[in-house]
């Protein structure tokens, strides 16, 4: 098989031939048409031409993707009628059937985002390439309970945090009733809008805690790697940022018009380094240093913790057995540490930077001094993304950046993992191509 060069597209697939039932789908509409009516014959074709479809389409990841994002908008459908409901009858119906409905739509939208994730994985070029040239390995488990952490019951957190969340949705039924009541009566209190406002805050803030339960009692049993010998022989992405952005990485994707509070509030969405983790997912799974003093690891990398006086060392070991290394610009010393680290010890195919906003990278650039002309290229801009990630810097053998600015994947598509998947097409190729190189060389000395 040819390998594609850095810059080009994936190969395209074959067509596949049309199934061989596709000839009989006329005269069966036909048929159907003469006995139950062309309604039910135009649905037979219509159930035909999509079956056709997924039959032959070259990707049938697509079909996954749109089936998770019809489960995901019908269960916020079924959602936003439960409250429809509960604004028309003023109650939560018979046996309460508004809440059952609410409850169904949640779980449809859950399951719908799961389904969203593992098409979105299938539909990687970047995975598939991996897979035909045989480096891509099965996730293995990684890491281990983090030693002396508190144990909080996670049954415990899910109930609790399930029942603050629950309260919020009540309080949001409440605001809807006393909003619909404030624009149907003609004579209300001038501090009849302050209580809306109120139950509207309260609403919020229930739910955005009930969600935050969740995500901490989660995080409270997620693994941690204890040293770098738990990493000796396996397949792993070193993972380096300030810690001051942990927060903003944690976050989920920003609402538009919104902000990232709102998201982070009313969402259990994934953070943007859990998708960052399924973007690089590969190349290994996603290890990062944990910052001193954190109580529960974040989701997305795992967490290794170092001390405070001694983290270069292990943070060098960690660079050596990395197959990429992923750095994360932002301000402070120890970000500056780590590119040099990594451009004396690390081919140029194995180290990925990831910019952020504009304005901080140009500051980031008066920092680097003698780095800024060849490691840190000029700033592409990019609206297409609402992410914090607005692009990657990738290395051509002879160490010349280049600055690959996000652009928008098609529809359906997870925007970040879909822009990230793209946009690293070819710093994956180089890096396969040094690892095939690494392989050959090392069945010709064992020869």
């Amino acid at each position: 098989m040819s390998r594609p060069q850095p810059g080009q597209s994936p190969d395209r697939l074959p067509e596949k031939p049309l199934p061989r039932w596709f000839p009989a789908a006329l005269p069966v509409s036909v048929l159907v048409a003469v006995l139950w009516g062309p309604v039910y014959a135009a649905v037979l074709c219509g159930v035909a031409a999509v079956a056709v479809a997924y039959a032959t389409t070259r990707k049938p990841e697509l079909w996954h993707l749109a089936a998770g994002t019809g489960l995901c908008a019908a269960g916020v459908l079924a959602q936003a009628f439960a409250y429809y409901l509960i604004l028309r009858d003023g109650s939560l119906g018979p046996h309460g059937s508004a809440a059952v409905l609410f409850l169904l739509g949640l779980q449809f939208f859950l399951h719908g985002r799961k389904v969203r994730r593992a098409a979105q994985l299938t539909l990687s070029a970047l995975r598939r390439h991996r897979e035909e040239n045989g480096l891509l390995r099965a996730a293995e488990p990684l890491g281990e309970r983090r030693p002396g952490a508190r144990r909080v019951p996670f049954a415990m957190t899910s109930v609790f945090g399930a029942v603050v969340s629950g309260l919020g949705s009540l309080f949001l039924c409440f605001t809807l009733l006393a909003l619909r009541d404030l624009l149907t009566t003609g004579d209300n209190p001038w501090w009849a809008s302050l209580v809306v406002a109120a139950l509207c805050a309260q609403a919020v803030l229930f739910i955005g805690l009930g969600n935050t339960i969740l995500r901490t009692g989660v995080q409270y049993y997620d693994t941690v790697v204890s040293s770098p010998d738990d990493l000796a022989g396996r397949q792993y992405v070193l993972y380096l940022r300030s810690f001051r952005d942990d927060h903003r990485l944690s976050r989920p994707h920003r609402i538009p018009l919104a902000g990232a509070w709102l998201a982070a509030a009313v969402s259990l969405g994934q953070g943007e380094e859990e998708r960052i983790a399924d973007a690089l997912s590969w190349a290994g799974p996603l290890v990062g240093v944990g910052a001193p003093g954190e109580r529960v690891p974040r989701a997305g990398a795992r967490r290794m913790y170092l001390p405070p006086d001694d983290w270069q060392r292990p943070v060098s070991t960690m660079m050596r057995g990395a197959a990429l290394v992923v750095i994360v610009l932002g301000k402070g010393p120890g970000t500056l540490w780590e590119i040099r680290e990594a451009r004396r010890i690390l081919p140029p195919e194995r180290l990925l930077l990831v910019p952020m906003k504009e304005k901080a990278y140009d500051e980031f650039r008066e920092l680097a001094g003698d780095l800024a002309p060849g490691v840190l290229p000029a700033y592409r801009r990019s609206r297409a993304l609402s992410s914090r990630v607005r692009g990657i810097i990738h290395f051509e053998p002879d160490w010349t950046a280049r600055f690959v600015a996000l652009r928008r994947p098609p529809p359906l598509e997870d925007p970040l993992v879909g822009s990230l998947d793209r946009a690293m097409w070819p710093a994956m190729v180089r890096l396969t191509e040094l690892e095939l190189e690494r392989r050959a060389d090392g069945r010709r000395g064992e020869a």
